[in-house]
């Protein structure tokens, strides 16, 4: 930390800190609130404390306030591999949850290694039968899905009574190129189609099943802050049973190549950019 604002205690310059902002953090110097700023664990890289605001406040504000995480739920996370992905599944396992994971086939032997028991190949499996196959038919408390839209329905149709999706990005707007404009706009004049079953009160009374939108950013706006959903982290966090996941660590002027790497789906874990 370099500078500190004149009405700020309890922290101090030089001290290490990891702190989420809006926007601007790719940048050598960065501005957060205070409310933000936490002390960053001795056990942790300058790489690592990048990686868990934002990864991991998604995850526990999904698994652990919108979800209702309990000991041997049933959670099915996709983009398993993936930052978020990563943390949900270290939150799960912490919890004492049966995880179901989609990545790669390339990728299951790592994500089995944060916690997942069951992987499932999203390129060569419907993870929807697959889920009622490794269930009996019963399927699964919880789904986190950034995938969207096309995947929601079919997220929603594999809860159990009880169950409840959480829906936290569209990633089939984007391709190996990043962010698709044409793929966008078709990602989103699917939505109404895709979820319009749901809507329909009459049939949520008799499912007892539950969906919820999470997007960071206009929570973080509505409370001023992210401390609700990422101090109760803290403990685990100092203590090693949460470790943020580096898949590569790119100088600045590489930025360019950092998001293409994710674009193409690369990573396991997240992808941070260091000062140069």
């Amino acid at each position: 930390m370099d500078t500190i604002g004149a009405d700020v205690s309890g922290l101090a310059i030089g001290q290490r800190v990891m702190a989420g902002t809006h926007f601007g953090g790719q940048a050598e110097l960065a501005t957060a609130h205070a409310r933000d700023v936490m002390p960053m664990p001795d056990n942790l890289s300058f790489e690592e404390g990048a990686a868990f605001c934002v990864n991991y406040a998604t995850a526990y504000a999904g698994l652990i306030i919108m979800g209702g995480l309990r000991a041997q739920n049933r959670v099915l996370i996709h983009s398993a591999a993936g930052g978020v992905g990563t943390a949900a599944i270290q939150i799960a396992r912490n919890a004492d949850a049966e995880i179901f994971g989609t990545a790669s086939a390339t990728k299951h032997q790592a994500i089995k290694a944060q916690g997942v028991h069951h992987a499932i190949d999203y390129r060569s499996q419907d993870f929807k039968a697959e889920v009622r196959r490794l269930t009996d038919g019963e399927g699964v408390d919880i789904v986190m899905d950034a995938l969207g839209p096309t995947s929601f329905r079919k997220d929603y149709r594999i809860l159990r009574p009880g169950g409840r999706l959480i829906m936290y990005g569209l990633s089939e707007a984007l391709n190996e190129n990043g962010r698709n404009l044409r793929t966008a706009v078709t990602s989103l004049l699917r939505l109404p189609t895709s979820t319009m079953p749901w809507w329909h009160t009459g049939r949520m009374l008799n499912q007892n099943r539950g969906v919820f939108g999470l997007n960071l950013l206009s929570w973080w706006r509505r409370e001023g802050g992210m401390d609700r959903i990422t101090r109760p982290l803290l403990t685990d966090l100092g203590a090693g049973r949460l470790a943020p996941v580096i898949a590569k660590a790119f100088p600045f002027e590489r930025a360019g190549e950092a998001h293409r790497f994710l674009a193409e789906r690369r990573n396991i874990g997240k992808v941070v950019l260091t000062p140069s």
